[in-house]
């Protein structure tokens, strides 16, 4: 069986991306090994559970997530027609989550300071230590400054180009890696495929995959008994 994590908590139900429903659900299923999801910083530094800089799209509302406070955001209903939910904080989330599945928390910063959403972060991890939990984001500068300044802390690099010279073992707990990277990799770290939602991904690739080798889905239902 393929170890999947569900991206963003999506899978076969009606729970709508980043929400505690998906996610719970997602956790829920014997066939999922962990789950992922976004968080961004607000106006009054909360740290919430959104994919994208602005609500536009994931709620009736509009505006962009760090210059709105956790209270406005809050008068919003995000999600979808099937199901509608109020956006929660990273720490609301973590407390309801009693698995021992992997959890990935991705960061979206864009140009925001590096320093105040992971110092953030890190506090309220802090208070979770019984989660299995890998941070990551799609920038080297916040990659770094995590893991050399909380080294305690599981810290994965995202590299959006991998060649040759990639290194695998150079400090970081795990790597993720875009789908049409993948390959052979001469590495025990963790290894995140991101994202892939076809059976057909996985033409000829079987006898290549290890232990090490995660996949991050949006349809972990369609891949499971590979």
């Amino acid at each position: 069986m393929l170890n999947l994590i569900a991206h963003r908590g999506n899978n076969n139900h009606l729970y709508p991306e980043n929400s505690l429903e998906a996610i719970l659900s997602s956790l829920d299923k014997e066939y999922i090994k962990g789950v992922e999801f976004d968080v961004r910083l607000t106006k009054d530094n909360k740290l919430v559970i959104i994919h994208d800089f602005t609500i536009n799209r994931t709620s009736n509302g509009h505006g962009i997530v760090k210059n709105m406070t956790l209270k406005e955001l809050k008068k919003y209903k995000f999600g979808n027609k099937n199901y509608t939910y109020t956006i929660m904080t990273l720490d609301q989330l973590l407390r309801k989550v009693k698995s021992s599945k992997i959890i990935i928390i991705e960061i979206k910063h864009e140009l925001g300071n590096i320093k105040e959403v992971v110092d953030k972060l890190i506090r309220v991890i802090k208070k979770h230590r019984n989660l299995d939990i890998y941070i990551t984001g799609f920038s080297y500068k916040l990659t770094d400054y995590i893991k050399d300044n909380y080294p305690q802390f599981k810290v994965g690099s995202a590299p959006l180009i991998v060649t040759k010279n990639t290194n695998f073992n150079d400090g970081y707990d795990a790597y993720f890696i875009k789908y049409n990277f993948f390959g052979q990799y001469k590495t025990n770290k963790l290894l995140f495929f991101w994202t892939i939602n076809k059976l057909s991904f996985f033409n000829n690739k079987i006898s290549q995959i290890k232990n090490n080798m995660f996949f991050i889905t949006d349809k972990a239902y369609l891949l499971k008994d590979i």
